[in-house]
Parts: structure tokens; C-alpha cells; sequence
């Protein structure tokens, strides 16, 4: 079969494959034994030492083997007497070198030890600049010893970037490649090979920031400058109008959308940072040290006490044990509509996220020295702007935004649902003006691909760790720039028609609804969108008040009622505050048969509970059965008829309340002891289902944390303990609802309200599996904008979380649980409810339409700024060209030519992404390269440079023009 016959080959290539004995490449006059061969070259047959060196005098790391009669035996380099001239630029070597032998290097096919030949002559250099001008980087820059190939380093930061490979992993296969069978191991060179990495590393970032274009690049560099920048970001004096201020909506339109989030999961155990600072700290992606670490300083005792329910848990990141930990995460912006990691955006954090001035300075860092408007979406902006303005002006001057620039905030759409109803009316991401249909959740795919370096940077010396995260990100941020073309794409098509879809849809809405309302109520938003100042919750139309009251709320009013009837009191104690003492002695009844059935109960913490509350219990029962002759006076006869009843425990023993008792009994209870009841029991249930919806929420919320930042057994099992500790919270709950939903049951019998307060089955208790505010309608999951991930079935914003925005209302496999709806029930509902209700959907319906009347201006604005930025930063390349005086002349070409590299680079893809987007939108399995034809960047001077000139890009309307919109209109 095929397996066998590729298996024969295989077997083939271990023999002589039939070559003749003799070299057949040696001249005329000589004839060597073909006893070598090329492991790397292909299809090069055996030959004799002589020809295989004079063939591998520039091949030095191709591997030799030799046939010695029976097979082939892998050769040393020093055993053939291989060497490797360095310092003279054509490759010759130095009639007066110097021979330094067994020199290792390390290489993609593994680790040789190999003589190498340094000039000695008139020209000679240190051994540090012979080394690299050969393309070997050195190990130390003082009698270098150990060196590994550019190709090697350029492969590690690949593989380490995209595959996932950590620096051990990768020493580890180069030393097997090196030998399988483990007989002559190299000796180590794993922390030279780290060293290098993360040298070479720093020698990239500072060559494509630019740095290696002026005279004392790297010590002139500042904080911020070798950060990627997002192209299609609004950038002043760059890619937007000079008197943008001046333009309608200008601050708007133009306003800096980021992101923000802290991550636990990169850590980093606490070291000496005095032994390894950084090499380019503060320069890309982290903020710089000092400063940073003189502010957190003065706040050890920060604290900041959540007031959204759905955000409690995040207390464990406040309690997380720290001991042994420099740094216990990461806090980051980034933009939040191309996931580009802003410069001097990262910072570490000391004791969990809640420390809000770790938050706060990377925030203000994120955007120093912009003029522009912003907004943040951060999980948990509801607690985090509540005095952010004082925060702010304890840091340091430099990073407090300019006098006019505006602040605001909102939640990610995937996060809105762990908050409480109000915050979700004032967060929202689909209120918040200016941001489009932006979700907010890019920052956990930002996470995902970073996260992979965790392992490998806990236990790394700070400064080594900054370098390497440095990398990582500035890797992040390169495949986001050109893959912004794509993104971009695919996204103005399904923005433009789900704009129609809404405003269609919404228009509808309006039709049906009486004018003045409608006028009413796009003032109220209108006002409140405008006139507010941050997110104020006592003015937002988008809330509307219960259509219940709470427990406590309705024994206020029955007492008030009481005592307004002026009726003669039959005890001291009144009906109300009677049956309320009856169903709180139910509830601890019924708290003590959840404990009894736990998996805790033979604790001696929960036993010794279950005995206090027994007793509590007790002294209640006693004070009930004393105030229930008198309301009840026929229960001493009625008791004792079923004293034969009473057995087992306190928990267990009946108190009889009006609604367990037949109703011609029922109807002797004095003072209407039945209705108040009634009322009470209807407030339980409604309590209850608030209280079951709260602990769902916080559930959520609690899972999603554990997913994204908890790792190891200990934390693991901790986060384990809160959820099964809020699951028992959300049984309690369903029996305090079940209760009196029997009791109600049995005072009122069936009827309407059954559709409001219907019966709760265990399917019935589950999450809200979308936001409040979403797009309901369908979204195409090949959206450019999704991860390859959706394809398996998830969508993209790493971890497993789904944006809310693809949970919809219309899908056909998920139903909404009735527990979520029943405040709107439309059966008990007066008029003022009822014109809240419409008012509430009328203005959501409304807030769909303006985000993505938003969207698609704001995607056509970014393709223009795109291509405004791209040209921008080709001629800043060509403007580095020009090098500075006293260069020598072989510098000057390098920096001339690859600043032309850059400056070509960039022209491509502006035109790329032109082309790109002339054409129709992404089809299933289709790359964008195999739909356009797009003429590469030249990398010299020649007629294909005229293709991509600025000229040739910017002529004609651009993509990015909202002119390219017809019909498309917003009242």
C-alpha cells in the first residue's frame, strides 16, 4: 500500500541509493572517495571531503555525514576542519586571522562548536562587530565565546510569538537536533541563548522604531516612541483635519476610544529589580519605572468598596494571596476598535485591579499629550469614574489630561450583564455616544495572545520580563496594523445593512407610537446625552422603577395603613408585623433543611450554625404561637386536633398561617390577617426572584473571572468554594419563591397573576445569556472582525466569551428565562408603567439606529485615516533616509535603503487596502489577497514605484469619504 512505499524511501535515503564510489564533481586529475554527504542540501548526492567543502565554504551550518562501510555517521565540523572567516565583508579570510577554536554557535539545526577566523589586519574591528557584521550575534560583548546565527533569533521570535514556544522549549530541541541519542551533549548555553534573545530582541524594536536612522538613536530615544501606533485611530497634526475642533460633532467624531482591563494570569515573582532593569522599559509598551512606581507608592491602603452587585466578586482580586509576588498582573489600554496596545499603556499591578491607582495612571499614560476627547470602556467603569477626576490630579502633571478635554466611560458589552439593571442603564456601551457599535470585549482578545508568555516570564528578573512582554506585545500590534485592512473590510458592508435593517425597523416604531410622546421622549435622551456630566443616574431615561415593591417597602405601607385605619388594636404587637415574624420564621425553617442537606453538613461549623439557629428558632416559635390566639383564636383547638402531626424537629413543625389552613377557617383570622398575607407573600416572591437573578448574575461574573485569571489548585479551589457558596444563596432563594407562590396559590387561586408570578422549575434558573441593550439582528459570525476561533464555535474575544451583540434576542435556540421578563409583564401593568415600558424600548430601539449610524461613519473615517497614516509614516521613512553627518558611507546606504524598505512597505499596503476595499465583501474560505491584484512594494529605485506613489493611493474619492453612502440618513 502507500504507507509501505513511503516507508521504502524512507529506508532508501539511509543508503549509499546506488551513487558510484567515486566523486563525481572532483576536476579532472583527482578523484576522491564519495564517502559525504548534506543532510540540508537538497538532492546533492555523496561527494569527497574536498568538493563538500569547497561546496559548503558558505553553507557553514549545513550538517555533515559520513559513510564509514556500514552507514552514515554524523560529522563534526572541527573533524573535517571546517572554519568560518569573519570581518571582511566578501566573506574572505584573513591572511593574518586569528583562529579561535571550538567557538560555539547556535543555529536553527542545532548547537555547533566550530572554529572561527577573525581578521587581524589593518581593517580589524572588535570581535563583538566581526561577529555581527557576519550575522552572528554574540553572547557578551567582551571575548565572546558563544553566538547564535541572526536566522536562529529571527525563528525564535516567530515561533515564540505565534507557536507558543517558550526559550526552554526551543534550547531544548536545538540540543536533541544537535545529538538524538544523547552521548555527546554540548554543554549548556541556555542562559547565553536567553541573554541573546532578548538583546537581539531590543536591537529589533530599536531598528523598526526608527532609532537606527539618527545619530545616538538609542540614548535620544523617548517614552512611548518604538510603540506601534494604531493607523486608523485619530492622531493630531497626522490623520485628521487641522480645525477639527471646528467641524460638527467634530470632538465627537474624532474622540479616542479605548479600552482597558487588568489580567492575573501574568504575574511575576518578586526579585531585585536593582539586578536586571530593563532594557527599554517606558520606551514601547510599559510605563517607564520610576515615576510609575513613586505614584503607586503612596496609595498601600487604597480602597475602592463596589456598589454594583454583579461586581462584589471582584473582592478575591482585592484578597488574592500576593505573598512571594512582585507583581501580581498586568493592567493595559489599548484602542478599543482596532486592538492596537497604545504606547506607555501597560503597567504592572501590585495587590488586584481594585487599586484604582495603578488603573488610573495607565489610563492618563495611555493618552498623555492628546487634545482629544475620550472614552474608556473598562468592566468595571461604574465604580471606577466614581471620583476619578480627584484621582487624576494626584498624578503626575505630564499625564493629567489638558483643560477641555472630556472623559467618559462605559461597560463591554459582554461584562454589562454581571451589573446591576441600573448600571447597565447608564454603562451601557449602546448609549454612550460617539462609540459606534464598539463592544468593548477586545481587550480579552488582547489577553489571548499574550497570555501564552505567562509561564515563562513568572520567574523572570523584572527587567527581562518588561523585554520580553515588550516583544510580544509589539508583535500583537504588527499582525493588528496589517490585518486592518481586512477588518476594516468586512465590517462597513454589515454595518451599512444592519443600519437599514434598524432604522426600518425603528421608523415602524415611531409610526405607531402618538407624536408628542415621541417628541418627549427623544428630549429626555436628547438632554440626557447632551447635558450630562459623567454618567448620572438619577436623570437616565433609559430606567424605569420596579412594578413591585420590596418586602420592607409593602410592611411600611400596611403598617401606614394600619395605623391611618385608626382601628382598635386587639395586641400589642399589630397583624402585619404577625405575619411577617411567621414567614421569617418559615425562611429560617426552610435554611436549616438547605443546610441539613448540603455537602458541608457534618462540618462542626455548620452543625454548630444548624444548633444556634434551632434555638433562635425556638424563642420566635414560642412568641408566634403566643400572638396567634389572638389572631387566630380557633388555632389552640385546631392544634390540638393535629398534635399527632408534630414530630421531628423545629424545622420541620407547621406554623399554620392563613394560607395552610382550609378556608372556612381561614375566614375567621382577624383583623384581615388573610390579605395581609396575600400581600406579603406576593413582595416575597418578587423579592426573591430579584434576589435569584442577583446571585445568577454574580455567578456569571465570578466563572468568567475564574476563566480568565485564576490558575493552580489552590486559587482554583477558592473560586470553586465562592461559586458553590452563591449556588446555595440560589436554592434559598427559589424556595423562598416556591413558598409563597404556594401560599398565594392557596389565597387567591388561580387567575391573571399566575402569568406574571408563574411557577419556577429548575430549568427556569438561568443566566440572562444576553445584554439588555443588543442589536437584534442576525450578525454574520465571518465577519472580519471574529476570530478564526468562531469557525469551531467561538466567536473571538478569547476565553470563550461571547460578545453580547451575537446573543440575540431573535436566535432560535436560546429562550429567555420568564425569571428575566416578569417586570414587564404587560397583564399588570397600569398606564404610567405601561408608558414607561414603551418609552424604555422606543428610546433602546432609538439608541440602536444612532450606534450604528455611528459605525458606519466612524469605519469610514478610519479607512481614510488609515491610508492618511500609512503615507504619513512612509515619508517620515523617507525623511530617516537622509541619515546625519559623519556617518560613514556604509551606514548611510543601510539606513538609506531600509528607510526606502519602510517607506515601500507602507505604499504597498495602503494600496492593498485599497484595492482591498473596491471589492465585495469576504466570502467563506476566500483570502482578501486572492480577490485583488495589487502590484508589490518595490524595494529600489524602478517604474513599479509609480504604482504605489502617494499620488496614486490618495487620487480620487477615498473609501474612507462618507459621501460613498447613499441613502443612509438619521433623524
Amino acid at each position: 500500500g502507500m504507507p509501505q512505499a513511503y516507508l521504502n524511501e524512507f529506508m532508501r535515503l539511509e543508503g549509499r541509493r546506488g551513487l558510484p564510489l567515486l566523486c563525481a564533481r572532483c576536476p579532472s586529475g583527482r578523484s576522491g572517495d564519495a564517502v559525504y554527504q548534506c543532510k540540508d542540501c537538497l538532492n546533492a548526492g555523496l561527494c569527497c571531503k574536498e568538493c563538500f567543502l569547497d561546496s559548503h565554504c558558505y553553507l557553514p551550518f549545513h550538517r555533515a555525514e559520513l559513510w564509514n562501510g556500514s552507514h552514515f555517521e554524523r560529522v563534526a565540523p572541527k573533524d573535517i576542519k571546517r572554519r568560518i572567516p569573519v570581518g571582511h565583508d566578501d566573506g574572505s579570510c584573513c591572511s593574518s586571522g586569528l583562529i579561535h577554536e571550538n567557538f560555539t554557535i547556535l543555529d536553527c539545526n542545532g548547537i555547533y562548536r566550530i572554529d572561527i577566523v577573525f581578521c587581524q589586519c589593518e581593517r580589524m574591528k572588535p570581535l563583538r562587530i566581526q561577529l555581527l557584521r557576519a550575522q552572528l550575534f554574540p553572547s557578551t560583548s567582551r571575548r565572546p565565546r558563544t553566538a547564535a546565527t541572526f536566522r536562529l533569533l529571527e525563528a525564535h521570535d516567530h515561533l515564540a510569538s505565534h507557536g507558543k514556544i517558550t526559550p526552554y522549549e526551543h534550547y531544548n530541541a536545538l540540543v536533541q537536533m544537535t545529538d538524538g541519542w544523547g552521548i555527546a551533549l554540548p554543554k549548556s548555553r541556555y542562559k547565553p541563548f536567553l541573554r541573546m534573545i532578548r538583546e537581539h530582541g531590543f536591537i529589533l524594536l530599536m531598528k523598526r522604531g526608527g532609532r537606527g536612522c539618527v545619530e545616538q538613536g538609542v540614548a535620544n530615544t523617548a517614552h512611548g516612541e518604538l510603540a506601534i501606533q494604531c493607523p486608523a485611530c485619530p492622531r493630531e497634526n497626522v490623520n485628521i483635519p487641522t480645525d477639527w475642533q471646528l467641524i460638527d460633532f467634530g470632538r465627537r467624531r474624532y474622540m479616542l476610544i479605548l479600552m482597558m482591563d487588568a489580567n492575573f494570569r501574568l504575574s511575576n515573582i518578586r526579585r531585585s529589580s536593582t539586578l536586571d532593569p530593563g532594557l527599554g522599559t517606558g520606551l514601547a509598551y510599559l510605563v517607564a519605572d520610576g515615576p510609575y512606581h513613586a505614584h503607586y507608592s503612596k496609595y498601600k491602603a487604597q480602597t475602592d468598596i463596589s456598589t454594583c452587585s454583579g461586581f462584589k466578586t471582584l473582592e478575591m482580586a482585592e484578597k488574592k494571596d500576593a505573598t512571594g509576588l512582585r507583581s501580581t498582573g498586568l493592567c493595559m489600554v489599548a484602542c478599543a476598535r482596532h486592538e492596537l496596545i497604545r504606547a506607555e499603556g501597560t503597567g504592572d499591578l501590585q495587590k488586584g485591579e481594585r487599586r484604582y491607582c495603578n488603573m488610573d495612571y495607565v489610563a492618563m499614560s495611555a493618552a498623555q499629550c492628546v487634545n482629544l476627547d475620550r472614552f474608556y470602556s473598562y468592566d468595571v467603569s461604574c465604580q471606577w469614574c466614581i471620583h476619578v477626576m480627584a484621582r487624576i490630579k494626584e498624578l503626575p502633571e505630564h499625564l493629567q489630561p489638558r483643560p477641555g478635554v472630556k472623559l467618559s466611560y462605559g461597560v463591554p458589552k459582554c461584562h454589562a450583564k454581571g451589573h446591576i439593571l441600573m448600571c447597565q442603564c447608564c454603562f451601557s456601551m449602546g448609549l454612550q455616544l460617539g462609540v459606534g457599535n464598539t463592544d468593548g470585549e477586545g481587550i480579552e482578545r488582547v489577553w489571548a495572545g499574550i497570555n501564552h508568555s505567562a509561564s515563562s516570564t513568572k520567574e523572570s528578573l523584572p527587567g527581562h520580563r518588561h523585554d520580553t512582554l515588550d516583544r510580544r506585545m509589539a508583535t500583537h500590534n504588527w499582525e493588528k496594523l496589517i490585518r486592518l485592512g481586512t477588518r476594516l473590510h468586512g465590517s462597513l458592508a454589515k454595518a451599512i445593512e444592519q443600519y437599514r435593517v434598524q432604522l426600518e425597523d425603528h421608523e415602524e416604531f415611531t409610526a405607531r407610537m402618538p407624536p408628542e410622546r415621541v417628541s418627549k421622549w427623544n428630549a429626555l435622551a436628547v438632554e440626557w446625552e447632551e447635558g450630562r456630566t459623567g454618567n448620572r443616574k438619577d436623570t437616565t431615561p433609559y430606567w424605569r422603577e420596579r412594578a413591585y415593591a420590596r418586602e420592607k417597602d409593602v410592611i411600611s405601607a400596611l403598617n401606614e395603613e394600619d395605623r391611618v385605619s385608626k382601628r382598635e388594636a386587639i395586641h400589642d404587637v399589630n397583624v402585619v408585623a404577625f405575619i411577617a415574624l411567621g414567614l421569617k420564621i418559615e425562611q429560617n425553617q426552610r435554611d436549616i433543611l438547605l443546610l441539613l442537606v448540603s455537602e458541608d453538613k457534618d462540618a462542626a461549623h455548620v452543625v454548630t450554625d444548624i444548633q444556634n439557629k434551632r434555638l433562635t428558632m425556638k424563642r420566635m416559635l414560642q412568641e408566634f404561637r403566643s400572638i396567634q390566639q389572638t389572631y387566630m383564636p380557633f388555632m389552640a383547638t385546631f392544634l390540638a386536633n393535629h398534635a399527632g402531626e408534630r414530630d421531628g424537629d423545629i424545622e420541620t413543625e407547621r406554623l399554620y398561617l392563613p394560607s395552610a389552613l382550609p378556608v372556612p377557617l381561614r375566614d375567621r383570622c382577624l383583623d384581615d390577617a388573610p390579605k395581609v398575607e396575600e400581600r406579603l407573600c406576593e413582595s416575597q416572591c418578587f423579592t426573591a426572584l430579584e434576589e435569584i437573578r442577583s446571585v445568577q448574575r454574580a455567578v456569571h461574573q465570578t466563572r468568567s473571572f475564574k476563566k480568565a485569571n485564576v490558575r493552580g489548585t489552590k486559587r482554583s479551589g477558592r473560586s470553586f468554594d465562592l461559586i458553590k457558596r452563591l449556588s446555595l444563596k440560589g436554592k434559598a432563594a427559589a424556595n423562598k419563591y416556591r413558598a409563597g407562590h404556594r401560599a398565594l396559590q392557596s389565597l387567591r387561586g388561580s387567575g391573571s397573576w399566575e402569568l406574571v408570578l408563574r411557577d419556577l422549575k429548575p430549568d427556569d434558573i438561568k443566566g440572562l445569556s444576553s445584554e439588555v441593550f443588543t442589536t437584534a439582528t442576525p450578525i454574520d459570525y465571518d465577519d472580519a472582525q471574529v476570530s478564526a476561533g468562531s469557525k469551531r464555535g467561538r466567536y473571538g474575544t478569547g476565553k470563550g466569551m461571547k460578545p453580547a451583540d451575537v446573543l440575540l434576542g431573535t436566535s432560535t435556540s436560546f429562550m429567555l428565562s420568564w425569571i428575566w421578563t416578569v417586570e414587564g409583564a404587560l397583564d399588570s401593568a397600569n398606564d404610567d408603567e405601561m408608558d414607561n415600558l414603551v418609552r424604555v424600548e422606543y428610546l433602546k430601539s432609538r439608541a440602536r439606529v444612532a450606534r450604528l449610524f455611528e459605525e458606519v461613519g466612524l469605519l469610514q473615517d478610519e479607512r481614510e485615516r488609515t491610508l492618511l497614516t500609512l503615507e504619513y509614516e512612509a515619508k517620515q521613512w523617507e525623511g530617516r533616509g537622509i541619515g546625519w553627518a559623519g556617518a560613514s558611507p556604509e551606514l548611510q546606504s543601510g539606513i538609506a535603503a531600509y528607510s526606502s524598505k519602510q517607506a515601500a512597505g507602507r505604499r504597498g499596503l495602503a494600496a492593498f487596502f485599497k484595492a482591498l476595499w473596491h471589492t465585495k465583501a469576504s466570502t467563506k474560505g476566500e483570502r482578501a489577497q486572492d480577490r485583488i491584484e495589487v502590484v508589490e512594494p518595490a524595494e529600489s529605485d524602478s517604474e513599479a514605484e509609480d504604482d504605489v506613489s502617494p499620488a496614486h493611493i490618495l487620487s480620487g474619492p477615498l473609501p474612507g469619504q462618507r459621501e460613498d453612502i447613499v441613502g443612509l440618513s438619521v433623524q
